[in-house]
């Protein structure tokens, strides 16, 4: 079953592709208002900002410090010294990402609003922004790009998720949008919205993952959502295990609320092959590593229980999939540290067994994570410390 659904991925992305690849990024340059929320991000906001600066797509950077108490504000204000006019920083007392995110929107004087975080690595030098924008020229009313990860300075565990996830994304969110009509979300560090249908449904912070819920409210209400491939950045990934289980941990009980709240959306052609897959495949996932391990005890057998964990199979799979990895980040090392993208498959079946199903019963979700940012540099080569 898991292979057949991965075989029509990469049908699917193989079929996308060929039918895009004519397509051209927009020539309007200087016509989009990039609006990024910060809360402690004083590590890593200047080289972020700097990035966007620079994009010719960019009119203006919106910052709203969102009561930072780290030396985020003075970053900020520094920064705004170097680009008057063209970055705006806002200080404001903490209200949520939702409501910072607002805020910045209703201060964009540009159509187009681009949608990004804080530690988000936007390459300057890419035409990304363009082949969203020219989505948006197409009659898109919002359009999702690709976010990978930053692996400058980043440790072992950043490695591990940067073997598959980008190339994982692609694929699921490209047979969402064909089959489902939409991707079953625009994520946070990547979204380029018509600044209108913002205004008119605003971000909200009703739940932990106010993208996945502002994604599936558009969707409701007849928005056109799309996927652009072509537009990729890198937002930094965590470097510890108690971090990325709390993040992990929003995500899936976000989830579990969000179908909850949109329970409608379940019985369309969007729940139907955008939302509920991920789900079933949870579920199928969880029942067959429970089997195979069950067995592979009951019989004391622990090769067995290891050829649970690693299927050669999936091991030939994932270092595959890594190798485009690798060669995208051009670390070769990805492919080696393929097969322990497991972790994270394990991870999640842990989080939904823990968290998950409850919180989609109750409603309830845990207190809105904070990782740990570190230092990185911008594309121009000044240092963000």
């Amino acid at each position: 079953m898991k292979t057949l659904i991965f075989l029509m991925m990469c049908a699917a992305v193989v079929v996308w592709i060929v039918l895009t690849l004519r397509r051209k990024p927009s020539t309007q340059l200087a016509s989009i208002d990039a609006v990024i929320p910060a809360y402690n991000e004083g590590p890593c906001i200047a080289a972020s900002l700097t990035n966007l600066l620079n994009n010719p797509y960019i009119h203006q950077v919106i910052c709203v410090n969102d009561g930072s108490t780290d030396n985020t504000p003075a970053v900020l204000d520094a920064l705004q010294r170097e680009w008057p006019g063209k970055l705006v920083v806002v200080h404001q007392s903490n209200t949520g990402k939702g409501g910072a995110l607002m805020n910045g929107v209703r201060r964009a004087t540009a159509r187009q609003v681009f949608l990004t975080d804080a530690d988000t690595r936007v390459p300057p030098d890419s035409r990304g922004l363009g082949y969203m924008l020219a989505d948006i020229e197409r009659g898109m009313d919002a359009v999702g790009g690709i976010p990978s990860s930053d692996l400058r300075g980043a440790g072992l565990l950043p490695h591990i998720r940067a073997t598959v996830k980008m190339p994982m994304i692609i694929m699921k969110r490209t047979l969402q949008q064909v089959l489902g009509g939409a991707p079953f979300i625009i994520s946070g560090a990547c979204g380029l919205f018509r600044k209108d249908v913002l205004l008119a449904h605003p971000f909200s912070d009703r739940t932990k993952v106010e993208d996945l819920d502002l994604t599936w409210t558009l969707i409701a209400n007849g928005y056109r959502v799309g996927q652009c491939n072509r537009c990729v950045v890198y937002p930094q990934e965590c470097n510890t295990l108690r971090e990325e289980w709390k993040r992990w941990r929003r995500w899936i009980a976000g989830y579990a609320v969000c179908m909850c709240l949109h329970w409608r959306l379940l019985l369309s052609r969007f729940g139907f092959f955008s939302i509920l897959p991920m789900f079933w495949v949870v579920v199928l996932g969880i029942a067959t590593y429970s089997l195979s391990w069950g067995r592979a005890a009951l019989a004391g057998d622990p090769v067995g229980v290891l050829y649970a964990v690693f299927p050669l199979i999936w091991v030939g799979v994932v270092c595959s999939i890594a190798t485009f990895s690798a060669v995208f980040h051009r670390a070769p090392a990805l492919v080696m540290l393929a097969p322990f993208s497991v972790f994270y498959v394990l991870l999640a079946y842990a989080i939904w067994v823990t968290y998950g199903f409850s919180s989609f019963f109750t409603g309830r979700e845990p207190v809105r994570d904070k990782p740990t940012r570190y230092a990185v540099v911008d594309d121009t080569g000044a240092s963000a410390a």
